[in-house]
Parts: structure tokens; C-alpha cells; sequence
């Protein structure tokens, strides 16, 4: 398997998911219910693990359900990027987990340099 760097990876190779970081600057994101065809209004990033994401704080009163396909727009310091993702939970305290669809090499670039930045953010404060 080609890795993204363009390394060789061994496809039994043990593979660990990203630790779950809570950015320090503020990420937001627009998200559309595509399913419903709906949108669900402004969320803020409430942690990030690369393709796996908690959404927060969404405006208006979102109706939307685990499975639904999302269109969720990552806005940051470093910019904009649309992304498809999939609906994976929601709880009572109105936080969405949201699992976004592997992008295209400069969204992989993208996210990549996002969870650096925010992963150095939280090995700062420790």
C-alpha cells in the first residue's frame, strides 16, 4: 500500500487512530444535512482527530440522524475546505460525532496540517 508521504506500508502493519485533540484556536464549521436537504447552520470543533470530528453548539434546531450524509466546510486559520462526511452520533448535550470521508490529496494536506497545528496547541499547554 502507498503511503500519503510515498513510503511503502505493509497492509497487516498495526495502525492506531490519532489521539483526540481540542484545538486552542477556534475551528468552526458549516454544515449541510445532504440527506435531508438541509442546512444545519454553524457548529464549532469541539475535538478533532483528523477524520473523525466533534461538532458542537449548532445553530437553529438541526434535524439530522446517525447515518445521514453531511456536507461539513472546515474553516480555519488556514483556510476553508468542503468535506463529505457521515453522521456517526449525537448526545444530549447537543455534540455531533461526525466521520469525514477521506479527501483528495490537498484536503489530506489540509486536515493533516490542521491536526499538527492542533495537536502542537495542546503539547504546548501541557
Amino acid at each position: 500500500m502507498e503511503r500519503f508521504e510515498g513510503g511503502r506500508e505493509d497492509f497487516n502493519a498495526e495502525r492506531r487512530a490519532l489521539t483526540r485533540v481540542t484545538p486552542e484556536s477556534k475551528i468552526w464549521a458549516a454544515v449541510d444535512n445532504e440527506t435531508r436537504n438541509e442546512l444545519l447552520g454553524m457548529a464549532e470543533v469541539a475535538d478533532f482527530s483528523g477524520l473523525g470530528v466533534g461538532l458542537r453548539g449548532m445553530s437553529g434546531d438541526p434535524v439530522a440522524a446517525a447515518g445521514d450524509t453531511l456536507w461539513v466546510t472546515l474553516i480555519a486559520e488556514e483556510g476553508l475546505i468542503p468535506l463529505r462526511a457521515r453522521l456517526i452520533r449525537t448526545t444530549r448535550e447537543g455534540v455531533y460525532g461526525v466521520r469525514i470521508d477521506v479527501p483528495d490529496d490537498a484536503g489530506q494536506r489540509f486536515l493533516i496540517k490542521l491536526y499538527t497545528r492542533a495537536a502542537s496547541e495542546v503539547a504546548d499547554r501541557a
